[in-house]
This record gives structure tokens, sequence and C-alpha cells, in this order.
């Protein structure tokens, strides 16, 4: 069976130089904060030594391009027959053979493809890296959220790596950050979104809940920002706000004030679109909330230096620090029909 992968990539604003010449790369795994774990050199490579989170079978670097055969990650839940990249920009990049969890994908720059617990796997991102100057295509780049993987949330595996083409020069300061491609907020807030939302990758959107979590995922990898309330930058509360506002359900830009507005939902009947509330204060008015997906996973504007993103409700920082849930539309809000909706998105 073969699907389309959605481009629904991370795409916000990142300040960096201009890139400087620099060689390819086959792969590397990344902790939260940046610091390299592994890195793969010529022949094939395993890491760790069972190959149980990343497995290359066979690669060659040239200066033109690297191509990586047989790469597996995660015990085979990932799995490319071939992967080139070339020295400069996304022409000639291709993936083939791309199965995830058992089906196959074929897919095109910014694709993003969920996995279980807010983890998720991009293809074919023009990113920087820790320890680049400039910016760089990540043919693909797998973030990790739900530690079942073998690995602490926030780690990431980066297989494929080369400078990119035509980085933005007119802005300053280099950025030592993953995954961010380098176009203005404004205008990359749209970059890449698909007119079309398939409904086994994203909830149905036959729902408020749903149409807001489809709108929620555009915003991937905006920065966060304080007070922030547009596509230009988020805070928690703001994202939340902005994309119900979209559908015309108005909330005060307030995480105190969002928990207290709404049907209150017991965690057992979560649906998507709901919002969740963690790190109640002395009060007990919660200091952070995010956007429920489904499958025990959120999309939120965590803190400064961050960015939106999907995170697991298991992760322990979330688990032990949950507060409630709300869903901030009434039964008799739902549209009896969807016709304005499916025009944007179908």
């Amino acid at each position: 069976m073969l699907r389309r992968g959605l481009g629904l990539a991370a795409i916000l604003l990142v300040f960096a130089a201009p890139a400087r010449a620099g060689t390819l790369g086959l792969a590397e795994v990344r902790a939260a904060d940046g610091t390299l774990l592994g890195k793969a050199g010529a022949g094939a490579y395993s890491y760790p030594a069972d190959g149980s989170i990343l497995r290359i079978g066979w690669s060659r670097v040239t200066a033109a391009r690297v191509e990586l055969r047989n790469v597996s990650m995660f015990n085979g839940r990932i799995t490319v027959r071939r992967l080139v990249v070339p020295s400069r920009g996304l022409a000639g990049a291709r993936i083939a053979g791309l199965v995830v969890d058992g089906t196959s994908f074929v897919v095109g720059p910014n694709a993003i493809i969920p996995l279980d617990g807010g983890s998720y796997l991009v293809a074919l991102q023009e990113a920087v890296s820790p320890g680049r100057t400039g910016s760089g295509l990540v043919a693909l780049r797998a973030f990790v959220s739900d530690p079942s993987l073998g690995l602490a949330p926030g780690t990431q595996l980066l297989v494929g790596l080369a400078r990119a083409a035509h980085p933005d020069s007119s802005t300053s300061r280099a950025a030592a950050v993953l995954g961010l491609p380098q176009l203005p907020a404004a205008q990359a807030s749209m970059a890449g979104v698909p007119t079309f939302l398939l409904s086994d990758i994203l909830p149905p959107t036959n729902t408020l809940g749903g149409q807001a979590v489809a709108l929620a995922y555009r915003y991937l990898g905006i920065p966060y920002v304080w007070g922030g309330e547009s596509p230009l930058g988020f805070d928690c509360s703001g994202l939340t706000m902005y994309v119900y506002g979209q559908l015309g359900i108005k909330l005060g830009h307030y995480t105190g004030f969002q928990y207290y507005s709404g049907l209150r939902v017991p965690r057992g009947q979560l649906q998507p679109g709901d919002l969740v509330f963690f790190h109640a204060n002395s009060a007990g008015v919660p200091q952070h909330e995010g956007m429920y997906v489904g499958n025990g996973s959120f999309i939120h504007a965590p803190q400064t230096g961050d960015v939106v993103k999907i995170s697991s409700l298991f992760e322990t920082r979330y688990a032990l620090a949950y507060v409630g849930a709300v869903r901030p539309y009434a039964a008799g809000d739902e549209p009896s029909s969807l016709s304005t909706w499916t025009a944007v998105s179908g």
C-alpha cells in the first residue's frame, strides 16, 4: 500500500550566517542538548553495537554526494532501501524504498510521518545542526519523544547530511539547533503546507477538535515567543488561542483562563483537540498547556529556545505534572457542515 507523506515539517525563523563549504556526513545521533552520541563512518555502521537504533548496511561518500543503502532504524520499524544526498541542496536528493511500520511511503521535501507517542520522522529537510555554521540538508531526521524507542526523549537521528546550497545570507547569527529551515518565519509558516490532509495521518476533521489538530500541525517548528500569538511565534496559550480562533472559538491568552473555560474531560476520555494542562502553581492554576493529538501525544509550544512540537503525556516531566484537560467548545459548537474546511484542506 502506497501513501503520500505529508509536507507539514517544522517551519520557522532561524538566524544563520552563510554556510561554509563542508563535508558530507553519513549519520549522527544527537542528544536533546545537541551532544553527539554517535557518528557513522565509511562502510557499514551500527548504533549501538547491535544496530537496534540505527544500522547502515552500505555507504559511499564522494565530493558530490553521499549514498546509503539498507538503512534500518528502531529495530526495523523504519527501513530505507537507498538514500542519496547531493552536496548542494535538494536537487537530486532521493529516498527510495521507505517503509515505516509496514507501510510504504513516497516522500518529498519536508514530509513528516508521525510515529507513536509523539515521535516523528521528517524527510529531506534543510536544517542546521549543532557544531555547524549555516544550514544543511538532512535526508531523514527522526525525533524521539517516546522512550519505548530505546532512546531518551529529545534524542534525534540524522541520516544523510549535506550542506545546503542557498542559506539565507541576509540573517546574521548561526544557530546550533536541529531541524530548522532557513526561511523568514512569516513566509515559512505557510511553506511546505499541502492543500490536502490525509485522514490516516491526522485525526478526522469532522469535529472542531480534529480540525484544530490539523491546523496546529501546520505550525510545527514555529519558535516559542513569550506572549506570542501568531505564526511569527507562539507561547503555549497563544498557540491554542490562535488555532481555535481560526475556527470561531474565542479563548483568552492565558493558561489559567483556558483551564477554567470549557468542559472538563477525564484523562481516559481525551479526544483530539482537547486542551491538556500541566505544572500547577501553589494556587492549583496550571502554568503550561498543549493540545491533545491522540495516542497519548500532544502538540505545544514548550519554552524559550524551543519550538512548537509534539510530546508525549507519558514523558516523566509531563506525566508527573499533569493537572487536567478541558474541551474548549460545547457540543452545539460542532459545525453541521464542514464545506468551508473541506475547501481549504481537501
